[in-house]
């Protein structure tokens, strides 16, 4: 079975260092969410490391989107704590 929707913050939430962003798949799924669009903001400066292969400096409000052409986000952590964020993805 095929799912398709959105995921992504409810409130502005606060960083835990190395913590991952997304969240656990569903327990009927059988793989984690795959997401081929991905908008992170950021208000403060941070690092990042997506799908625990790129780390990525990002100055405070930069922020990061990703489309349909780009590698689908797996997994998406921030190496800081205490840093305000919010996302969206669509899988």
């Amino acid at each position: 079975m095929i799912e398709i929707g959105y995921i992504g913050s409810q409130e502005l939430q606060t960083s835990e260092a190395n913590k991952e962003i997304i969240p656990s798949k569903p327990d009927d799924w059988t793989h984690g969410y795959k997401l081929y669009k991905f908008s992170f903001m950021n208000e403060s400066d941070c690092t990042v490391v997506i799908n625990d292969k790129y780390t990525i400096f990002l100055k405070a409000n930069q922020g990061l989107s990703i489309d349909k052409g780009d590698e689908p986000i797996v997994s998406f952590k921030i190496k800081e704590g205490g840093i305000k964020y919010n996302f969206i993805g669509a899988f």
